[in-house]
């Protein structure tokens, strides 16, 4: 069989055995994990692949790229499969949070230890994230009456990506979120209507080709401050993804940050960090280690009862004692029904509560507006979300099962209902959630997602519920707490 044929018959005919032998290579190569609904556009990616190189068949293909003197195709594969496109300053509240929180206390650190500051941006795609977070470390920097030297080092498993970052000339939707005042003074216009990040910016900035699930990250133990790495494990499997923040845990310092995509987490990944709200934001903290205690003699027992401790409340017992009750009776207009009005207005001001951390007022707001408007599913959603970022979740499955009940079709309802299913341990359940989420999402109005997709496509999401659905249903099979 010629190239040329063996590439039509995968093209359009690619067998189980077949997929399953490339999505294996690919899993073992890069972590990827592709499921049925990117079969058609893998095969025909491997399609062109095999006409280009002349193999004599699939099996011909994965056998040269796994030998070593197959390592430039392999590359080549690589490149293709992993489809880079992102935008400068991605996901605002993550913005605000490194520019208002993160950043100042890092560089107060760092100035303290006397050491430069480092931030890896993993997975850095065509360099928007890597350069927004050195024009926003520069920024900041400016602010502060010391600061630190800073460098940004940006790795990406596509030479592509990495050619593309270093050239650091952009047009078109990734300067979307630009302002003028950025634009200003961070990019230089050329005739031809793009613009190049200044040299300022780019000499903060440390390219590098590198993968991330098989070559050993290029830091010292406690060398990185921050990681960034967002949307780069969602198609990454559990055990993938467990082996890949152990590193990132190795190389960040005490107190050091690792910010995700708004669709990941690390929950039953690790419990090496912990999870620190930011505004509409959220990132995973490395703790300082705890100081040790004094060894003291024991003190000679007393004769008189010794004073009460006071317990310490843990935040989210301090959360659930400040949730107040829906109000037992709604805002009625003069005729004696639901004024809907009302839950408008209070739903606004749940919205803005949620958005600047209040969030017992906005479960509140949220509450009283279900109870001026019965069928107002938002009401029920927001409340869900103010009481499930502080961990109340079983506060929130109260909530977002009315949302859900409301709304079937509702994606970003069903989605938020599965997380907590899962940490409240309805495993499954949770599992059912994320399946009628992966069903919904695609159906839902893209504006009701665009805090779930954080830059990604409705389909990444769609698998990413597919995966935990299926993580959920092992655990119950395999009884695992």
């Amino acid at each position: 069989m010629t190239a040329a044929a063996a590439a039509v018959r995968v093209r359009s005919a690619v067998t189980d055995a077949e997929y399953a032998a490339l999505a294996g290579f690919l899993a073992q190569q890069a972590g990827l994990v592709f499921d049925q609904t990117r079969r058609p556009a893998l095969a025909a990616i491997v399609a062109d692949r095999i006409a280009a190189t002349g193999a004599a068949d699939l099996g011909a293909y994965l056998a040269r790229i796994s030998a070593p003197a197959g390592v430039e195709e392999r590359q080549r594969l690589l490149d293709e499969v992993t489809i880079p496109e992102t935008h400068f300053f991605r996901n605002p509240p993550q913005m605000e949070a490194l520019r208002r929180r993160l950043l100042p206390e890092l560089m107060r650190r760092a100035v303290a230890r006397g050491r430069t500051l480092t931030i890896w941006s993993a997975g850095c795609s065509t360099g928007e994230e890597p350069y927004s977070l050195a024009m926003l470390a520069a920024e900041v920097a400016a602010t502060l009456p010391e600061a630190p030297r800073v460098r940004v080092v940006a790795t990406d498993l596509s030479t592509q990506a990495v050619a593309a970052t270093e050239r650091a000339r952009y047009a078109g939707r990734s300067l979307a979120l630009v302002d003028a005042r950025s634009f200003e003074r961070w990019f230089d216009e050329h005739d031809d209507g793009s613009f190049s990040v200044v040299p300022e910016v780019r000499g903060m900035v440390d390219v590098r080709l590198h993968n991330l699930v098989t070559d050993e990250p290029p830091f010292e133990p406690g060398e990185v401050d921050l990681v960034v790495c967002r949307n780069v494990t969602i198609y990454f499997s559990r055990e993938t993804m467990r082996d890949l923040v152990g590193r990132f845990q190795a190389v960040l310092g005490a107190g050091g940050y690792l910010v995700v995509g708004h669709a990941e987490t690390l929950w039953q990944v690790t419990d090496a960090f912990t999870l620190v709200t930011l505004g509409d934001a959220f990132a995973y903290r490395k703790d300082l280690p705890a100081a040790p205690e004094p060894v003291v003699d024991a003190p000679e027992p007393v004769a008189h009862t010794a004073p009460r401790r006071e317990v310490r409340r843990t935040p989210l017992q301090r959360a659930r004692e400040s949730w107040p009750e829906a109000p037992a009776v709604a805002h009625r207009s003069a005729d004696g029904v639901p004024d809907p009005d009302h839950a408008t207005d209070l739903l606004r001001l749940a919205r803005e509560a949620l958005a600047q951390t209040r969030y017992a007022e906005a479960a509140r707001l949220a509450a009283a507006a279900a109870a001026a408007s019965p069928f107002e599913v938002d009401a029920y959603i927001v409340e869900g979300r103010a009481r499930a970022t502080v961990g109340d979740d079983e506060g929130a499955l109260v909530a977002l099962r009315k949302a859900v009940y409301l709304a079937p079709r509702a994606g970003h309802a069903r989605f938020q209902l599965a997380g907590a299913l899962a940490r409240c341990g309805e495993r499954a359940a949770a599992a059912r959630e994320y399946r009628a989420a992966a069903v919904a999402l695609p159906q839902t109005d893209q504006a009701e997602l665009d805090d779930l997709l954080d830059g990604c496509d409705v389909q990444q999401l769609v698998v990413l519920c597919r995966r935990l659905a299926d993580e959920c249903d092992r655990r119950v099979a395999q009884d695992v707490p």
